[in-house]
């Protein structure tokens, strides 16, 4: 079974890292709603750093995808 590494992004800080997850973990931690924030501001407006670009690695740490939430969860259904 192939493991792959996911990192979440707000601009240029990673947030998150989840080394050798598979396929499913994967699908289940990019459909979590907060995920699902980018963009979103605190209730006086001040940014809430949320996820805005994920990158998926392989194995071998070679990056194979850079992109948003929902073009992960659609690369992620092709692997």
């Amino acid at each position: 079974m192939a493991r792959y590494t996911l990192r979440s992004y707000c601009g240029a800080k990673q947030l998150e890292r989840y080394d050798h997850r598979g396929v499913d973990k994967l699908r289940s931690i990019l459909i979590h709603p907060r995920n699902h924030r980018a963009g979103q501001t605190g209730p006086f407006g001040e940014d809430m750093d949320t996820a805005d670009r994920f990158e998926i690695l392989d194995s071998q740490m070679e990056k194979i995808f850079e992109g948003s939430v929902d073009d992960a969860l659609n690369f992620v259904n092709t692997l």
